[in-house]
């Protein structure tokens, strides 16, 4: 008995100084790392993306929903097996608006705003390779191309079909 309360003991004790040697670990990554090589970016999105979302904001609101700019697709989709090459595909990666339920959360639909730069061949195959992912999780996936004018009544449309429990759309739309 006196022997089995030593062990129990003394894996306590060996457990707790492994969590003492990560503490001081990420402590000396803290205190060595030059901080003086980050800036803020002072913003989250560009003015053309802050346009757009002010314009989607008015369909949100009117349809209880929130949006989420800048998401990193990590957060929205997860790798079945968690193997690394996959999430690395994801990981820094993100979509410009994630549109949800105010309730619980759930994803509706999400929404990418080309602009000029999505005709690059990388970014055409970016795209093509988000736009194949999404129709793999079934997350509908609108790419709204940027204009001066946004139809209100077409994305509240495409929002409230996105809703349905049979939505898996990926389109391309000029609004």
């Amino acid at each position: 008995m006196w022997l089995l309360i030593l062990i129990v003991l003394l894996i306590i004790a060996i457990i707790i100084e492994k969590k003492l040697s990560i503490r001081e670990n990420e402590e000396k990554i803290v205190t060595t790392t030059n901080l003086s090589n980050y800036k803020s970016n002072g913003y989250i999105m560009t003015q053309t993306e802050l346009k757009f979302y002010r314009e989607l904001k008015k369909v949100t609101d009117k349809l209880e929903l929130t949006i989420f700019p800048q998401i990193n697709l990590e957060r929205l989709i997860e790798v079945a097996d968690n193997n690394l090459k996959d999430r690395n595909r994801i990981k820094s990666r993100s979509i410009d608006f994630s549109i949800v339920n105010n309730k619980n959360c759930k994803i509706v639909c999400c929404i990418e705003l080309d602009d000029k730069s999505h005709y690059t061949k990388k970014a055409i195959i970016t795209d093509n390779f988000k736009n194949n992912l999404f129709k793999q999780v079934k997350i509908p996936l609108y790419r709204i191309k940027v204009n001066n004018y946004y139809n209100l009544e077409y994305l509240e449309k495409i929002i409230k079909e996105s809703q349905q429990p049979s939505s898996s759309i990926t389109t391309e739309n000029n609004l």
